[in-house]
């Protein structure tokens, strides 16, 4: 019975590792793709080049590298002498390979988009980098002895293989990983944390890591769903010593039920795979919700700065005193969670902010301020966060949407009764579109 337990733990392990696999791909599909500027705290899908103004070399291949892994692997080949289970001496040659040096190192780096650059931290993290190098020589080949040890390895047939996987500058990466402050900066950073589960950095695009993923979930629930079919076979042929071959033909019934039991085992898996999928999705939006408000707030905050940088100036403080007195009587400070006045609220700052444009190109000496220049700035950069912001809600509420109308997670959030959120405009009504008119 001992025996049987083998192919049992290997079907259990192998259902443990599908479930693992199920789950990373999910989240890829699922967590939306971020700008650079737009990365929030937690876990972030971003897309990018590698930037890096002093690169570190590789061992091997002594290119610029910001990430690179190396090894090398020696050929051995014995012959040896046994005794089969009649008695009689034989021989039997074995060979492979031995791994006699490796190594590594990496370095922060930037990833750089269209919307700026965010500092990548790529320790702790698992990284799917291309080879550059993967090749094999002999000891009349200078490399032989130049990047490998000076002594062969016992039975070695001097044959060396040399691997080498390098991220360079320019690389275009698929980064799947949680944001924290960096320390030296207010700034967001991608490194590894303790509470986040995942931390990827790939050069494959999004499409052929969900691709591989699906592949590798197949092959592995059919080997987990045999290994569990060998479970009863096993079982029997110990117990009776019979064949297994015979085994498979006399009891088809036991190979049945085992498939049976599985197929529950592996139903009940998806199922809370499903489930909870849809929770993360679910929290997800609720996060970019909160996100938003957390810039309309940084936006409302901003005003009372407009006032110091026009104090005292006769000319400007009455016209920057109405567009603020307007925009604070829109309710620009209260919290809400619904996404119609969260909308509402985005297009009518946004107007607010085409206002003060207005007054700039009316008072040339007034956008020459420092100061009003500095709160200009800051007061773009909001508008440019609220923007990703609402593209990160919007593309999380499309990820619910697409879950709640894909079959098999649509049975279960009819079952759980899940509900999609609502949209936010992305284009504001004509009259908040138009800059509020200024009197001079």
């Amino acid at each position: 019975m001992t025996f049987a337990l083998i192919p049992f733990f290997i079907s259990l392990a192998c259902l443990f590792w599908w479930r693992s696999v199920v789950l990373f791909k999910r989240t890829v599909e699922d967590v939306p793709t971020s700008k650079v500027k737009g990365v929030f705290f937690g876990l972030n899908e971003v897309k990018g080049s590698v930037m890096s103004d002093a690169p570190l070399q590789t061992y091997l291949t002594e290119k610029p590298s910001v990430w690179y892994e190396w090894s090398i692997s020696e050929h051995w080949k014995k012959t040896e002498r046994y005794r089969d289970k009649d008695g009689n001496q034989k021989t039997r040659t074995k060979s492979g390979w031995r791994k006699v040096d490796s190594g590594g190192s990496f370095q922060s780096f930037f990833l750089k988009d269209d919307t700026g650059e965010l500092l990548i931290e790529p320790e702790g993290a698992k990284v799917d980098a291309p080879s550059t190098m993967s090749s094999s020589c002999s000891p009349t080949d200078p490399f032989y002895y130049e990047k490998g040890p000076d002594r062969a390895i016992a039975n070695s047939t001097h044959r060396r293989r040399f691997s080498e996987r390098s991220l360079t500058p320019n690389d275009e990466l698929y980064i799947l990983g949680p944001a924290k402050l960096r320390q030296e900066v207010a700034k967001p950073m991608i490194a590894q944390s303790k509470e986040a589960k995942y931390y990827f950095i790939s050069t494959k695009s999004e499409t052929q890591i969900i691709r591989s993923k699906n592949v590798w979930a197949f092959i592995i629930i059919i080997f987990s769903f045999v290994a569990a079919l060998v479970v009863p076979v096993v079982a029997i042929s110990v117990e009776t010593g019979v064949e297994p071959q015979e085994v498979m033909l006399e009891n088809p019934g036991w190979i049945f039920v085992s498939g049976l039991i599985f197929l529950a085992v592996a139903s009940l898996f998806y199922l809370t795979i499903l489930y909870n999928g849809l929770i993360r999705v679910r929290n997800r939006l609720i996060h970019a919700m909160g996100l938003i408000e957390i810039q309309l707030k940084r936006r409302h905050d901003l005003i009372p700065s407009l006032l110091k940088c026009v104090k005292g100036i006769a000319s400007y403080e009455t016209e920057v005193q109405e567009l603020v007195a307007s925009y604070r009587s829109l309710g620009a400070n209260e919290t809400s969670r619904e996404p119609g006045e969260i909308a509402e609220k985005i297009n009518q700052g946004a107007g607010f902010v085409r206002g003060l444009f207005v007054l700039s190109e009316n008072y040339p000496d007034l956008s020459a301020d420092q100061n009003y220049d500095s709160f200009m700035r800051a007061l773009l950069d909001t508008e440019d966060r609220i923007a990703l912001a609402r593209q990160f809600y919007n593309d999380s509420l499309l990820a619910l949407q697409d879950r709640l109308l894909t079959f098999p997670d649509v049975l279960v959030a009819k079952w759980f009764r899940f509900r999609a959120g609502k949209n936010l405009s992305l284009l504001p009504d004509p009259e908040m579109a138009q800059a509020p008119k200024v009197s001079i």
